[in-house]
């Protein structure tokens, strides 16, 4: 009897436990990373805040007068934690000379982050202001210059504005950007509403991290003219936890952060695989987007006809793509309106529609079985299916955490 092993796919409260072949794919090293880093976040964070790399401490980098914006990230994991020790870095309860302001994106879901703004700690409410950026009011937004390549670029006034600029964030690939983290917070987040929807559409999946992206010269570009002095980011785990912190000069927090990303999440292989299986972190925010990252994952790990297990703890989609998927009878033919007119969804259900192009895709989810049926996929209730699938398959391959990751795949395959 061939041996076997167990693997454990966490999604908020949904869990699944499974038996796989000795042989098969399973990608561990963030696992193993998160296991030693989930006790020490605290300790994680004040070491990179009073030991950041190309910089002096964040507590030397402000005097009094100083208008320091916190631009905020709001998928970065230990949020509240993160923003905790920044503050007590600016020592703002010890000097109201600083005027510190939390700026935050628009909300997708239109709540003004009312969630996360409850998690944030409250030391410090009545000395820092929140401000939630709205791309569509002209009086928010100022010039900032025009780019190498001739776009003129607009932001955020409170970003204009700024003595310092602090950014928290989370470095990790992206499909548009190559790598996303430091620049890539503010921009084009803190932008116009047109900039906003330009960007996003579809990413290059075709294109390694490491080519050249226009997008991320002009993200960098941006970071450079509005004078961005410091960065804290985060390296996540398969449960979204960090399991790195670096902060201090931006370009060398990025350089540091995609060494450490490379090493925990860049995966090769040599073959592809009958079923893979993955798994998105829980905390439904932004769970279609993390969905539709893990997809596109898969799909490079999944041969052509292979099956693809999703563990994800997301809600029904609402946005104006999803509902135009569960309508349409032929969803490519949505994939070219699609890129032309990219809806706050676009991304992932375009992710979503490629990826049923190479293989069925099963969901285990809080999704209602016909949902998921009129969005092209096979809805799963347990645990025993997703064995079921495993016993049937001829190869397999694991993935917690995929939505981080980048999969490298051989010429011959």
């Amino acid at each position: 009897m061939s041996s076997s092993t167990q693997v454990t796919l966490n999604s908020g409260p949904i869990s699944a436990s499974v038996t796989v072949s000795a042989d098969a794919l399973i990608h561990r090293i963030g696992c193993s990373e998160s296991a030693n880093a989930s006790d020490n976040v605290h300790q994680m964070i004040a070491e990179a805040l009073r030991l950041p790399t190309g910089w002096p401490a964040l507590s030397e980098c402000v005097v009094p007068g100083d208008r320091v914006a916190i631009v905020v990230d709001p998928e970065t994991p230990a949020l509240s934690e993160i923003i905790d020790q920044v503050m007590q870095q600016l020592q703002v309860p010890g000097d109201e000379g600083i005027s510190p302001t939390l700026l935050l994106p628009e909300d997708p879901e239109g709540q003004d982050w009312q969630k996360l703004r409850s998690e944030l700690p409250t030391a410090y409410g009545p000395l820092v202001a929140v401000h939630v950026h709205d791309p569509r009011d002209e009086n928010q937004r100022g010039y900032l210059a025009t780019s190498a390549g001739g776009e003129r670029v607009y932001m955020s006034r409170v970003l204009l504005d700024a003595d310092l600029i602090v950014t928290v964030g989370m470095i990790g690939f992206d499909s548009l950007l190559g790598y996303r983290g430091t620049s890539s917070v503010m921009y084009p987040a803190f932008s116009d509403a047109t900039t906003i929807q330009e960007a996003s559409g579809q990413g290059h999946p075709e294109l390694t991290p490491d080519e050249r992206r226009p997008m991320r010269d002009l993200v960098d570009e941006v970071g450079w003219l509005l004078g961005t002095q410091f960065s804290v980011q985060v390296l996540p785990g398969v449960n979204g936890e960090p399991v790195h912190v670096i902060a201090g000069a931006p370009d060398q927090v990025q350089a540091a952060g995609q060494s450490q990303l490379e090493r925990l999440w860049r995966i090769s292989i040599e073959e592809t695989y009958d079923l893979v299986i993955v798994s998105v972190p829980g905390g439904r925010a932004g769970g279609w987007k993390k969905l539709g990252n893990a997809l596109e994952v898969a799909c490079r790990l999944v041969e052509q006809g292979g099956r693809i297990v999703v563990v994800a703890n997301v809600e029904t989609p609402e946005g104006p793509a999803a509902g135009m998927l569960r309508r349409t009878q032929e969803p490519e033919d949505l994939l070219k309106p699609l890129r032309r007119e990219p809806t706050s969804d676009a991304t992932e259900i375009t992710q979503l529609i490629q990826a049923q192009r190479r293989a069925r895709i099963y969901l285990l989810s809080p999704v209602p079985a016909e949902i998921v049926e009129e969005l092209g996929m096979y809805s799963l209730s347990s645990e025993k299916e997703i064995q079921r699938l495993i016993d049937q398959s001829r190869s397999t391959a694991v993935l917690p955490g995929a939505n981080f990751a980048w999969c490298d795949v051989a010429a011959s395959v």
